[in-house]
């Protein structure tokens, strides 16, 4: 009888080899922040285009005008488009005559620019500079480094307090070297109190307003009050104000059922209004019932420039009512 056994297993000495898979590669994010950022210069590049090409304008070499006289240099600029400006600059060369340019000659330059010219000068003479609007401190300064001798001038002004309003020699002048310069600068608001005129006549009023630093503005109304008196005001009296504030006076015409007959034979006080400006002085003189002419008179202070010099008939007497009154207002030249 045949034996049963039971059959070994045979163990396998195969190793199977385990694949192990990389996993996939990602790729770079630069390129795509790269090209974002193309596309992105490229649409602000369109939109510059787009709107400004209207304004481009068109180039050309800048001329050689050094040796030119000025006249002669300006005029070649301008004709090729350019703007020419002017310094004045001490040489050996003759007066008038182009010593340098900036730009330099063949320069690319776009029609309208400014193309600065050196002049030369007079060594004897300089020309006066623009400092309206400045300060003083720098007025005077740009004006000594021009070989001027500067002094400055104070007047009332509603300007910020040293700001330059006038100047004499005009900008621009040639003067010799070393002349005198007057500068008018601002010495800020004048404030004063509007005095109290209420019940008074319009020729005391204006006296009064005048000689305190304010204008007159006289308006006709309809009143119980006696004709010709002084109803109301504004600004109010006692009212603080800058001087040459200009006061409005109601004044009275009477009920208007009486008329009042002026003959010519009349006689009024003619108000003095010497040390009084230009405005000041024809509404007091208005008021009081005269015409005013007006005479220019040339003055080389800054302290008389509008203001009234001196009238004719003097101030303190009497004429005729509805006569002429002249009055000679200062001027700087």
């Amino acid at each position: 009888m045949a034996r049963w056994s039971p059959r070994r297993r045979r163990r396998s000495t195969e190793y199977r080899e385990e694949q192990v898979v990389a996993p996939p590669r990602q790729r770079p994010f630069w390129p795509w922040l790269l090209l974002l950022l193309l596309l992105v210069l490229g649409a602000l590049g369109a939109s510059w285009y787009f709107a400004n090409r209207g304004e481009t304008v068109d180039a050309a070499d800048v001329p050689d005008v050094v040796g030119a006289q000025q006249g002669e240099a300006e005029r070649e600029l301008e004709e090729r488009e350019f703007v020419p400006e002017v310094e004045r600059t001490v040489s050996e060369r003759p007066p008038g005559t182009v010593v340098a340019q900036r730009p330099e000659a063949g320069t690319l330059y776009g029609e309208g620019g400014i193309v600065v010219l050196a002049v030369a000068r007079n060594p004897l003479r300089t020309e006066v500079p623009d400092v309206s609007g400045l300060t003083t401190p720098r007025a005077l300064a740009r004006l000594r480094a021009a070989e001027l001798r500067p002094r400055a001038q104070a007047v009332p002004s509603q300007e910020p307090k040293g700001t330059v309003l006038r100047q004499l020699p005009a900008p621009g002048t040639e003067v010799p070297t070393g002349s005198p310069a007057i500068v008018v600068v601002s010495s800020g608001p004048d404030v004063g109190t509007v005095p109290d005129v209420v019940g008074r006549t319009l020729g005391q009023a204006t006296s009064q307003i005048s000689q305190a630093g304010f204008r007159v503005r006289a308006v006709r109304v309809a009143s119980s009050d006696e004709e010709g008196t002084v109803v109301a005001q504004n600004p109010v009296g006692e009212a603080r104000a800058n001087r040459g504030t200009v006061v409005r006076l109601n004044v009275s015409r009477g009920t208007g059922s009486t008329t009042t007959v002026t003959t010519t034979s009349s006689q009024a006080a003619v108000p003095d209004t010497v040390g009084q400006d230009e405005a000041t002085a024809q509404a007091t003189l208005e008021g009081a019932g005269f015409t005013v002419r007006v005479v220019d008179r040339p003055t080389t202070s800054a302290e008389q420039d509008g203001i009234v010099v001196r009238q004719a008939p003097a101030g303190g007497g009497s004429a005729r009512t509805g006569s002429t009154v002249t009055i000679f207002v200062g001027r700087l030249s």
